[in-house]
Protein backbone atom coordinates (compact mmCIF):
# COMPACT_ATOMS: atom_id res chain seq x y z
CA UNK A 1 0.00 0.00 0.00
CA UNK A 2 1.54 2.95 -1.30
CA UNK A 3 0.88 6.60 -2.19
CA UNK A 4 1.40 8.70 -5.22
CA UNK A 5 2.97 12.05 -6.03
CA UNK A 6 0.14 14.80 -5.64
CA UNK A 7 -2.60 12.13 -4.88
CA UNK A 8 -3.98 11.97 -1.50
CA UNK A 9 -5.44 8.88 -1.71
CA UNK A 10 -3.68 5.78 -0.84
CA UNK A 11 -3.70 3.03 -3.85
CA UNK A 12 -2.80 -0.79 -3.26
CA UNK A 13 -1.19 -3.56 -5.34
CA UNK A 14 -2.74 -7.11 -5.11
CA UNK A 15 -1.71 -10.29 -6.54
CA UNK A 16 -0.63 -9.55 -10.40
CA UNK A 17 -3.39 -7.59 -11.17
CA UNK A 18 -3.25 -3.25 -11.38
CA UNK A 19 -2.62 -0.94 -8.28
CA UNK A 20 -6.11 1.14 -7.88
CA UNK A 21 -6.90 3.64 -5.88
CA UNK A 22 -8.78 2.82 -2.88
CA UNK A 23 -10.50 6.46 -2.65
CA UNK A 24 -9.82 7.34 0.99
CA UNK A 25 -7.08 9.37 2.60
CA UNK A 26 -7.69 7.47 5.58
CA UNK A 27 -5.07 4.81 6.32
CA UNK A 28 -7.01 2.45 8.34
CA UNK A 29 -10.08 2.13 5.56
CA UNK A 30 -7.07 1.47 3.07
CA UNK A 31 -5.69 -1.05 4.96
CA UNK A 32 -9.24 -2.44 5.14
CA UNK A 33 -10.01 -2.56 1.72
CA UNK A 34 -6.31 -4.05 1.26
CA UNK A 35 -6.81 -7.08 3.26
CA UNK A 36 -10.61 -7.31 1.73
CA UNK A 37 -9.02 -7.63 -1.67
CA UNK A 38 -6.61 -9.84 -0.30
CA UNK A 39 -9.05 -12.31 0.72
CA UNK A 40 -10.56 -12.01 -2.81
CA UNK A 41 -7.81 -12.84 -4.45
CA UNK A 42 -6.60 -16.02 -2.71
CA UNK A 43 -10.32 -17.49 -3.06
CA UNK A 44 -10.34 -16.95 -6.72
CA UNK A 45 -7.10 -18.86 -6.42
CA UNK A 46 -7.18 -21.47 -4.24
CA UNK A 47 -11.13 -21.78 -3.78
CA UNK A 48 -11.16 -21.14 -7.61
CA UNK A 49 -13.62 -18.76 -6.59
CA UNK A 50 -14.98 -16.91 -9.79
CA UNK A 51 -16.96 -13.51 -10.29
CA UNK A 52 -20.45 -13.66 -10.90
CA UNK A 53 -19.83 -12.20 -14.44
CA UNK A 54 -17.05 -14.90 -15.48
CA UNK A 55 -19.91 -17.55 -13.88
CA UNK A 56 -23.31 -15.76 -15.93
CA UNK A 57 -20.60 -16.33 -18.69
CA UNK A 58 -20.00 -20.01 -18.09
CA UNK A 59 -23.66 -20.54 -18.06
CA UNK A 60 -24.70 -18.74 -21.52
CA UNK A 61 -22.13 -20.64 -23.18
CA UNK A 62 -22.63 -24.25 -21.59
CA UNK A 63 -25.21 -24.95 -24.51
CA UNK A 64 -27.08 -24.45 -27.59
CA UNK A 65 -30.49 -23.63 -25.59
CA UNK A 66 -31.04 -19.64 -25.91
CA UNK A 67 -32.29 -19.41 -22.45
CA UNK A 68 -34.74 -16.28 -23.41
CA UNK A 69 -36.32 -16.05 -20.17
CA UNK A 70 -32.95 -16.53 -18.38
CA UNK A 71 -31.34 -13.49 -20.64
CA UNK A 72 -34.14 -11.37 -19.22
CA UNK A 73 -33.71 -12.02 -15.81
CA UNK A 74 -29.71 -11.83 -15.22
CA UNK A 75 -29.10 -7.72 -16.03
CA UNK A 76 -32.06 -7.32 -13.09
CA UNK A 77 -30.05 -9.52 -11.50
CA UNK A 78 -26.40 -7.84 -12.33
CA UNK A 79 -27.48 -4.30 -11.03
CA UNK A 80 -28.37 -5.80 -7.58
CA UNK A 81 -25.27 -7.72 -6.97
CA UNK A 82 -22.69 -6.20 -9.11
CA UNK A 83 -20.84 -8.63 -11.70
CA UNK A 84 -17.41 -8.47 -10.11
CA UNK A 85 -19.27 -9.98 -7.16
CA UNK A 86 -17.73 -13.34 -6.16
CA UNK A 87 -19.94 -16.46 -6.78
CA UNK A 88 -19.56 -17.53 -3.06
CA UNK A 89 -20.87 -14.27 -1.78
CA UNK A 90 -23.57 -14.27 -4.02
CA UNK A 91 -24.46 -18.16 -2.45
CA UNK A 92 -24.91 -16.40 0.58
CA UNK A 93 -28.02 -16.39 2.31
CA UNK A 94 -28.67 -13.05 3.39
CA UNK A 95 -27.90 -12.04 -0.69
CA UNK A 96 -30.28 -14.59 -2.15
CA UNK A 97 -33.12 -13.11 0.34
CA UNK A 98 -32.62 -9.88 -0.74
CA UNK A 99 -32.82 -10.74 -4.32
CA UNK A 100 -36.02 -11.78 -3.90
CA UNK A 101 -37.23 -9.27 -1.51
CA UNK A 102 -36.28 -6.97 -4.11
CA UNK A 103 -38.52 -8.75 -6.75
CA UNK A 104 -41.42 -8.28 -4.45
CA UNK A 105 -40.74 -5.19 -4.03
CA UNK A 106 -40.60 -4.45 -7.77
CA UNK A 107 -44.16 -6.06 -8.36
CA UNK A 108 -42.64 -9.23 -8.83
CA UNK A 109 -45.16 -12.13 -8.38
CA UNK A 110 -44.27 -14.96 -6.48
CA UNK A 111 -43.96 -17.52 -9.58
CA UNK A 112 -42.24 -15.01 -11.26
CA UNK A 113 -39.42 -14.48 -8.41
CA UNK A 114 -38.91 -18.75 -7.75
CA UNK A 115 -38.25 -18.14 -12.07
CA UNK A 116 -35.24 -15.46 -11.34
CA UNK A 117 -34.56 -17.64 -8.08
CA UNK A 118 -34.05 -20.83 -10.42
CA UNK A 119 -32.01 -18.67 -12.81
CA UNK A 120 -29.78 -17.29 -9.74
CA UNK A 121 -29.65 -21.23 -9.06
CA UNK A 122 -28.37 -22.66 -12.66
CA UNK A 123 -25.74 -20.48 -12.90
CA UNK A 124 -24.39 -20.97 -9.32
CA UNK A 125 -24.29 -24.77 -10.47
CA UNK A 126 -22.76 -24.09 -12.90
CA UNK A 127 -19.65 -22.32 -11.30
CA UNK A 128 -19.39 -25.24 -9.31
CA UNK A 129 -21.77 -24.03 -6.35
CA UNK A 130 -24.50 -26.39 -5.22
CA UNK A 131 -26.58 -23.93 -2.72
CA UNK A 132 -30.59 -24.49 -1.55
CA UNK A 133 -32.18 -21.38 -2.65
CA UNK A 134 -35.46 -19.60 -0.83
CA UNK A 135 -38.50 -20.40 -2.85
CA UNK A 136 -42.07 -20.07 -2.62
CA UNK A 137 -43.25 -22.70 -4.96
CA UNK A 138 -47.06 -21.71 -5.45
CA UNK A 139 -48.93 -24.73 -5.74
CA UNK A 140 -48.93 -26.09 -9.59
CA UNK A 141 -51.95 -26.59 -11.28
CA UNK A 142 -53.53 -29.54 -12.91
CA UNK A 143 -52.20 -30.51 -16.36
CA UNK A 144 -54.79 -28.28 -19.14
CA UNK A 145 -55.56 -30.88 -21.60
CA UNK A 146 -58.00 -31.15 -24.22
CA UNK A 147 -61.20 -33.86 -24.91
CA UNK A 148 -61.28 -35.11 -28.09
CA UNK A 149 -63.86 -33.36 -29.64
CA UNK A 150 -62.25 -29.67 -27.78
CA UNK A 151 -59.46 -30.72 -30.05
CA UNK A 152 -61.10 -31.57 -33.44
CA UNK A 153 -62.44 -27.85 -33.11
CA UNK A 154 -59.16 -26.17 -32.27
CA UNK A 155 -57.94 -27.98 -35.78
CA UNK A 156 -60.89 -26.94 -37.58
CA UNK A 157 -59.98 -23.31 -36.97
CA UNK A 158 -56.08 -24.18 -37.22
CA UNK A 159 -54.13 -22.57 -40.57
CA UNK A 160 -52.79 -26.10 -42.16
CA UNK A 161 -49.39 -25.77 -41.16
CA UNK A 162 -50.29 -25.18 -37.01
CA UNK A 163 -53.07 -28.33 -37.69
CA UNK A 164 -50.20 -30.41 -39.22
CA UNK A 165 -47.98 -29.18 -35.75
CA UNK A 166 -50.84 -29.90 -33.72
CA UNK A 167 -52.06 -33.24 -34.34
CA UNK A 168 -48.37 -34.59 -34.57
CA UNK A 169 -47.69 -32.65 -30.86
CA UNK A 170 -50.91 -35.01 -29.36
CA UNK A 171 -49.69 -38.00 -31.55
CA UNK A 172 -46.48 -37.49 -30.52
CA UNK A 173 -46.08 -35.73 -27.15
CA UNK A 174 -43.00 -33.70 -28.41
CA UNK A 175 -42.13 -30.69 -26.57
CA UNK A 176 -42.40 -27.87 -29.15
CA UNK A 177 -39.20 -27.19 -29.41
CA UNK A 178 -37.85 -30.55 -30.02
CA UNK A 179 -40.72 -31.35 -32.71
CA UNK A 180 -39.95 -27.92 -34.94
CA UNK A 181 -36.08 -28.96 -34.49
CA UNK A 182 -36.82 -32.14 -36.55
CA UNK A 183 -35.56 -32.88 -39.73
CA UNK A 184 -36.55 -35.53 -42.69
CA UNK A 185 -32.72 -36.92 -42.13
CA UNK A 186 -34.07 -38.50 -38.30
CA UNK A 187 -37.29 -39.89 -39.57
CA UNK A 188 -37.72 -43.14 -41.05
CA UNK A 189 -41.62 -43.56 -42.70
CA UNK A 190 -41.16 -47.09 -43.88
CA UNK A 191 -40.13 -48.24 -40.53
CA UNK A 192 -42.27 -45.66 -38.69
CA UNK A 193 -39.82 -43.94 -36.49
CA UNK A 194 -37.96 -41.03 -35.32
CA UNK A 195 -35.14 -39.72 -33.60
CA UNK A 196 -34.92 -36.41 -31.61
CA UNK A 197 -31.01 -36.02 -30.39
CA UNK A 198 -30.09 -34.75 -26.71
CA UNK A 199 -28.97 -31.48 -27.73
CA UNK A 200 -32.94 -30.98 -28.81
CA UNK A 201 -34.01 -32.52 -25.61
CA UNK A 202 -35.42 -30.83 -22.53
CA UNK A 203 -33.34 -33.80 -20.49
CA UNK A 204 -30.33 -33.77 -22.68
CA UNK A 205 -31.04 -37.35 -23.10
CA UNK A 206 -31.65 -38.38 -27.11
CA UNK A 207 -34.43 -40.05 -27.79
CA UNK A 208 -36.23 -42.71 -30.28
CA UNK A 209 -39.97 -43.13 -31.05
CA UNK A 210 -42.18 -45.28 -32.62
CA UNK A 211 -44.60 -43.56 -34.94
CA UNK A 212 -48.65 -44.34 -35.22
CA UNK A 213 -49.96 -44.47 -38.60
CA UNK A 214 -51.53 -41.23 -38.09
CA UNK A 215 -48.49 -39.94 -37.37
CA UNK A 216 -46.88 -41.11 -40.48
CA UNK A 217 -49.79 -39.27 -42.22
CA UNK A 218 -49.51 -35.96 -40.84
CA UNK A 219 -45.57 -36.27 -41.80
CA UNK A 220 -46.64 -37.32 -45.61
CA UNK A 221 -48.86 -34.05 -45.74
CA UNK A 222 -46.06 -31.77 -43.89
CA UNK A 223 -43.63 -33.00 -46.86
CA UNK A 224 -46.23 -32.44 -49.70
CA UNK A 225 -46.33 -28.69 -48.12
CA UNK A 226 -42.10 -28.71 -48.80
CA UNK A 227 -41.10 -30.88 -50.65
CA UNK A 228 -36.83 -29.65 -50.98
CA UNK A 229 -37.21 -28.16 -46.95
CA UNK A 230 -34.72 -30.12 -44.98
CA UNK A 231 -37.31 -29.95 -42.40
CA UNK A 232 -40.43 -31.21 -41.33
CA UNK A 233 -42.29 -28.49 -40.05
CA UNK A 234 -42.50 -25.28 -42.45
CA UNK A 235 -44.31 -22.49 -43.18
CA UNK A 236 -44.58 -21.09 -46.68
CA UNK A 237 -41.39 -23.13 -47.44
CA UNK A 238 -39.89 -22.06 -44.54
CA UNK A 239 -38.84 -23.40 -41.02
CA UNK A 240 -40.46 -21.83 -38.13
CA UNK A 241 -39.56 -21.87 -34.41
CA UNK A 242 -42.65 -21.05 -32.08
CA UNK A 243 -46.64 -22.34 -32.39
CA UNK A 244 -47.31 -19.78 -29.79
CA UNK A 245 -48.45 -17.38 -32.44
CA UNK A 246 -51.12 -14.79 -33.22
CA UNK A 247 -52.41 -17.36 -35.76
CA UNK A 248 -52.73 -19.91 -32.65
CA UNK A 249 -54.12 -17.34 -30.71
CA UNK A 250 -57.02 -16.35 -32.62
CA UNK A 251 -57.80 -20.07 -33.61
CA UNK A 252 -58.50 -20.96 -29.73
CA UNK A 253 -60.76 -17.92 -29.55
CA UNK A 254 -62.75 -19.36 -32.25
CA UNK A 255 -63.00 -23.04 -31.18
CA UNK A 256 -63.73 -21.75 -27.63
CA UNK A 257 -60.95 -23.83 -25.80
CA UNK A 258 -59.21 -21.09 -24.05
CA UNK A 259 -56.83 -20.72 -21.83
CA UNK A 260 -54.27 -23.13 -24.15
CA UNK A 261 -51.05 -22.61 -24.84
CA UNK A 262 -49.13 -25.05 -27.29
CA UNK A 263 -47.58 -27.13 -24.73
CA UNK A 264 -50.79 -28.22 -23.42
CA UNK A 265 -51.29 -30.29 -26.74
CA UNK A 266 -48.49 -32.25 -24.84
CA UNK A 267 -50.69 -32.78 -21.66
CA UNK A 268 -53.45 -33.71 -24.27
CA UNK A 269 -51.78 -36.35 -26.11
CA UNK A 270 -50.14 -37.92 -22.29
CA UNK A 271 -53.98 -37.42 -20.97
CA UNK A 272 -55.91 -39.45 -24.11
CA UNK A 273 -52.65 -42.17 -23.82
CA UNK A 274 -54.01 -42.50 -20.44
CA UNK A 275 -57.39 -42.95 -20.97
CA UNK A 276 -56.61 -45.13 -23.79
CA UNK A 277 -55.17 -48.03 -20.98
CA UNK A 278 -51.48 -46.63 -22.03
CA UNK A 279 -49.43 -48.15 -18.41
CA UNK A 280 -48.18 -44.56 -17.39
CA UNK A 281 -44.71 -46.12 -17.23
CA UNK A 282 -45.05 -46.50 -21.23
CA UNK A 283 -46.48 -43.17 -21.29
CA UNK A 284 -43.19 -41.72 -19.47
CA UNK A 285 -41.23 -43.59 -22.43
CA UNK A 286 -43.04 -42.16 -24.90
CA UNK A 287 -43.23 -38.66 -23.86
CA UNK A 288 -39.43 -38.67 -22.60
CA UNK A 289 -40.17 -37.69 -19.10
CA UNK A 290 -37.51 -38.20 -16.76
CA UNK A 291 -39.09 -37.91 -13.37
CA UNK A 292 -41.86 -40.37 -12.97
CA UNK A 293 -44.14 -38.41 -10.58
CA UNK A 294 -44.73 -35.58 -13.62
CA UNK A 295 -46.40 -38.61 -15.51
CA UNK A 296 -48.72 -39.38 -11.86
CA UNK A 297 -50.37 -36.28 -12.33
CA UNK A 298 -52.16 -38.51 -15.23
CA UNK A 299 -52.92 -41.53 -13.44
CA UNK A 300 -56.32 -39.76 -11.79
CA UNK A 301 -57.32 -40.10 -15.68
CA UNK A 302 -57.92 -43.73 -15.45
CA UNK A 303 -57.96 -45.56 -11.80
CA UNK A 304 -59.66 -48.51 -14.08
CA UNK A 305 -55.81 -50.19 -14.66
CA UNK A 306 -55.96 -50.73 -10.78
CA UNK A 307 -59.47 -52.75 -10.50
CA UNK A 308 -57.64 -55.95 -11.34
CA UNK A 309 -54.82 -54.93 -8.81
CA UNK A 310 -57.63 -53.91 -6.43
CA UNK A 311 -59.64 -57.07 -6.54
CA UNK A 312 -56.70 -59.44 -6.32
CA UNK A 313 -56.53 -58.26 -2.65
CA UNK A 314 -60.50 -58.87 -1.70
CA UNK A 315 -59.41 -62.56 -3.48
CA UNK A 316 -56.45 -62.90 -0.48
CA UNK A 317 -59.06 -62.19 1.96
CA UNK A 318 -61.61 -64.61 0.76
CA UNK A 319 -59.15 -67.71 0.35
CA UNK A 320 -58.01 -66.88 4.19
CA UNK A 321 -61.95 -66.67 5.32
Amino acid sequence: MYKRAGSPYWYIKVGSGNPKSTGTTDKARARELERFEHERVWRGEKLRDISWLKAVEKYLNNDSRPKKREREFLPWIALRIGKDELVSAVADRDVLDQLRADALADGWSRSTCDRMMATVSAVLRHAGCQVKLPMFRPPQPEPRWLTPEEFERLCAELPLHLELAARFAVLTMLRMRSMLGLTWDRVDVDQKRLWIPGAHMKTKAAIGLPLSTEAIEMLRRCRALAPESRHVFTYEGRPYDDCNTPGFKKAIQRAGVGPLRWHDLRHTGASLAVQAGVPLYEVMALGGWRDFRMVQRYAHLAPDHLASAANRIGEQLRKRA
